[in-house]
């Protein structure tokens, strides 16, 4: 598939998302205010981060390296997240357990690094991290699986922010390569099919339950986020 040809898909999603996503205006049953207030309304959470203390003696050399590359993850994307010319609520925290839950398919246990998903005071997701096979520093290819609950709740830009913020820490951030453009169809295909089924569920008016779910599974070079774990630590060594 050339590289016009995808431009061009990553248009159109985009434009099948938006108006998908001004469709969906219908709320289902009221929610309380304290929760809209801690999501809406609040400042974003300072981690407490509870990473896993022992991945086993059995886990493959390759995953041992992976965990020791990633052990910083969370606070880079923060790092990112954080930024004043960034912004925005979203946080990860961390989570103490390595083995996958979201990764759909496998039929055995597969491991990786784990966090839940913040906006502001609220938890809103999971996202988990593991290495491709035969990982290699040089090479970091990871992959990423995204759930995000309440999104019906969230502005189409937040979650598209937030989204194309942590692919530039899995895929290759090089806007010029193919890699990078289905990253981006990926994202917004994922955004659709949210919205398609949303919208099925209202019309279909079975319990007015949903406020919309996403699933994302991206694959790709870590490069950028070895690039910036490195920033961090001479920022941290300078402060």
């Amino acid at each position: 598939m050339t590289f016009e040809v995808l431009t061009v898909i990553l248009f159109l999603n985009v434009i099948a998302t938006i108006s998908l996503w001004r469709a969906a205006a219908r709320k289902p049953d009221k929610l309380k205010e304290k929760f809209l207030s801690k999501l809406r309304d609040s400042k974003p959470i300072s981690p407490k981060h509870r990473p896993p203390k022992n991945i086993g003696d059995t886990v493959p050399r390759e995953d041992r390296l992976f965990f020791a590359d990633f052990r910083d993850f969370a606070d880079v994307v923060n790092w990112w997240l954080g930024d004043e010319h960034v912004g925005g609520p979203w946080r990860l925290q961390e989570l103490p357990d390595t083995e996958l839950s979201l990764s759909l398919g496998d039929s055995h246990p597969s491991f990786g690094r784990r966090y839940d998903i913040f906006y502001n005071q609220v938890p809103v997701g999971t996202l988990e991290v593991s290495p491709v096979w035969r990982y290699k520093s040089q090479e970091p290819v990871v992959r990423t699986e995204v759930n995000i609950d309440w999104m019906r709740l969230l502005s189409y830009d937040a979650i598209q922010n937030f989204l194309h913020g942590i692919a530039l820490h899995v895929c290759n951030a090089d806007h010029d390569t193919n890699e990078y453009l289905q990253t981006c169809i990926g994202i917004d295909r994922a955004l659709t099919r949210t919205l398609w089924q949303t919208q099925t569920i209202m019309q279909s008016d079975l319990d007015g339950q949903s406020y919309g779910e996403l699933d994302l599974q991206l694959e790709g070079s870590a490069q950028w986020y070895v690039e910036r774990r490195k920033a961090l630590r001479n920022h941290q060594a300078a402060a």
